[in-house]
């Protein structure tokens, strides 16, 4: 690994580190603070609407200016600032506008850092994965010892832990090399050319729909774990061995990609999440089936990523990879992420835990359906030297990627 790829896994290893206090506590810090559980599904909700719009805009930005690193640095900056005001305001307005803020430029930056990755790899991008896989192994330490931490200390620390880590997530951006931008930037005519494609459009759609699922689990998976008598740290540990499985999926993405086509990816990350939601809805009182449950994380979480991350590589042209990956990032977990608050706060509500669990069950068959029959005989259905190389389909997306069997 070359001293650029090192910093780039390191900045994955922190600010996923930071999702991974993010993600599992932020709720019961919200309870703390006195939201109820309709407050603390809009606050989601609102988070997630923010991420549908923040890194379209940061990402045309980054591709439009021709300094993405720049602004890639100033995205990181921002967090934190905003950040910072979190523990200190009063009400849920003022609450609410500033985790809008907040995520606008928080959930701006994986984009963002996806294409520096991508760009610095090179032909080599098969190997994305293997730098990837940092930021699973930042989330689960820091989730783990978060649930640790806590159970100790409560959740009032949470706010301070995440700080910490969201600025050193600015100093590693720091650290980046600068990303080269494009010669030349296509227009809207170019980035509307590949948002025409019917692979763009069912990838999307079925990313979209299982970011929705992904809702109750997000939400209220840890309120639900306690509610049934689980441990704080056990939460964590639950929380981490998600993570665990999905390593194994970035460690030998390259031995994936090229056995399985992209739209089997899309069909085993959406069947896979399925009988995840259903498992957790059906077995809560079970540690054993919600262990084996977490570990289908590796299907809906990290296969899905795969699938979208080479999807818009391959889809969109040189010079707009900021965009198309912002685009699927903002359709899985904002619109997807907004939409699976929503639903998941609602059927909590008038319905009970296991319901909201089912019904996301449902979405994502329905999502393997549509992948499955959707991406049928296109330019993401062929085996995985193939689907990844762009001038054997002829794909709009700039450079190739290719992989063979043969490679080790």
């Amino acid at each position: 690994m070359t001293s650029n790829s090192a910093r780039l896994a390191a900045g994955y290893f922190v600010y996923f580190g930071a999702i991974g206090i993010f993600t599992p506590f932020w709720s019961p810090y919200l309870a703390l603070r006195g939201f109820d559980s309709w407050q603390i599904g809009l606050l989601l909700a609102a988070s997630g609407a923010a991420r549908v719009i923040g890194p379209l805009v940061i990402g045309w930005i980054a591709d439009a200016s021709g300094r993405p690193t720049r602004i890639l640095r100033l995205t990181a900056a921002l967090s934190a600032a905003i950040f910072a005001l979190l523990p200190v305001v009063q009400g849920l307005a003022g609450f609410l506008a500033l985790t809008v803020l907040f995520s606008f430029c928080w959930n701006s930056f994986v984009p963002l850092y996806d294409a520096h990755t991508l760009a610095h790899l090179g032909e080599q991008r098969a190997r994305y994965g293997l730098i990837r896989l940092w930021g699973s192994v930042g989330f689960i330490v820091l989730s783990w010892a978060g649930g640790a931490a806590f159970e100790h200390s409560g959740y009032e620390a949470m706010p301070l832990l995440m700080f910490a880590l969201i600025a050193v997530t600015l100093l590693m951006t720091l650290a980046t090399a600068a990303m080269t931008p494009a010669a030349t930037v296509p227009g809207a005519q170019g980035f509307r050319a590949a948002l025409r494609s019917r692979d763009v459009i069912v990838a999307l759609v079925v990313a979209a729909l299982v970011g929705t699922s992904f809702g109750p689990y997000y939400v209220f998976f840890s309120l639900y774990l306690e509610q049934h008598g689980y441990s704080r740290g056990a939460i964590g540990f639950l929380w981490a061995l998600g993570v665990i499985a999905e390593i194994g999926v970035f460690a030998y993405g390259r031995s994936l990609l090229g056995r399985f086509s992209i739209r089997m990816l899309f069909v085993l990350a959406a069947a896979g999440s399925a009988l995840r939601w259903a498992a957790i809805g059906l077995f809560v009182e079970h540690p054993i089936a919600i262990a084996l449950a977490q570990l289908l994380h590796c299907l809906g979480f990290a296969v899905l990523h795969l699938a979208m991350v080479l999807t818009a590589q391959r889809m969109f042209p040189r010079g707009l990879e900021s965009r198309g990956q912002a685009l699927f990032s903002g359709m899985t977990y904002g619109v997807g992420g907004a939409l699976g608050s929503v639903l998941a706060g609602l059927t909590w509500s008038a319905f009970s835990p296991r319901a909201s669990y089912l019904g996301a069950a449902f979405i994502v068959v329905l999502a393997a359906l549509y992948a499955a029959l959707g991406l049928r005989a296109g330019a993401l259905d062929y085996d995985g030297a193939g689907a990844l190389d762009n001038e054997s389909a002829g794909a709009p997306g700039g450079g190739s990627f290719t992989v063979t069997r043969r490679e080790t």
